[in-house]
């Protein structure tokens, strides 16, 4: 089997993004299925406990595969901008909410935006014209969800990046990070995404040898930033 810059596996299917298609194969490495009219398609993520399995294209849209059933059951078109849609998404632990940082309108604003984990149907969106919050990453607990990012000033330029509660709406508990942690958990989550496949790891330079989930978790770092 080809190695991918994107690889996932939940035990009964193994799927492999290049870009322009996904591969899906058995435990054994058999082909079952190809899915081709794919753009810059790297990032996926199966549906906590189901053999759903959702791929992000940095060009803009969520592809949603049922496996069993070998289809494509939703496209999902979420911005004006593509091109430039290579930040965060996650299934809640229950696979009830899919969350998503979008960029709909212009490539400096971002948004968090949460679809039904069974119909796909958008639910609503948050910080949508908060121009001072760039959002990287989104990660979700039963009780909790955390965010990572950074701040811009008045003047919208780059200021510092954060870590931070998201409740009712709002970032909360915001803590600032170190511009060295940023680029660190910046160069995980794209790996993580990536489903930390090898071939990806390789683009970093050695940076990336073996997964660190610890290092790589917002929960963790946020309970150590003071």
């Amino acid at each position: 089997m080809k190695k991918f810059y994107g690889f996932f596996d939940n035990g009964k299917y193994k799927v492999g993004g290049n870009g322009g298609s996904l591969y899906v194969y058995d435990q054994n490495e058999e082909e079952l299925m190809r899915f081709k009219g794919l753009s810059s398609t790297y990032r996926g993520a199966f549906r906590p406990g189901t053999n759903v399995f959702v791929a992000k294209s940095i060009c803009d849209y969520l592809m949603v595969y049922d496996l069993d059933k070998q289809s494509l059951i939703k496209k999902i078109h979420f911005s004006r901008v593509g091109g430039s849609q290579d930040d965060g998404f996650a299934f809640s632990p229950s696979g009830n909410v899919l969350y998503n940082v979008e960029r709909p309108d212009v490539s400096t604003r971002t948004q968090l935006t949460l679809y039904d984990g069974t119909t796909f149907d958008k639910i609503t969106s948050y910080l949508v014209n908060d121009e001072k919050v760039f959002l990287r990453h989104v990660e979700p607990y039963e009780d909790e969800i955390y965010l990572f990012g950074f701040m811009r000033d008045a003047n919208g330029i780059y200021e510092y990046p954060f870590v931070s509660k998201f409740e009712d709406g709002e970032i909360k508990d915001l803590k600032r990070i170190s511009d060295n942690e940023y680029k660190f958990l910046w160069i995980y989550k794209n790996w993580e995404m990536c489903g930390f496949s090898e071939k990806t790891a390789m683009q970093f330079d050695g940076i990336m040898l073996k997964e660190q989930p610890l290092k790589g978790r917002l929960k963790q770092i946020w309970a150590q930033t003071k």
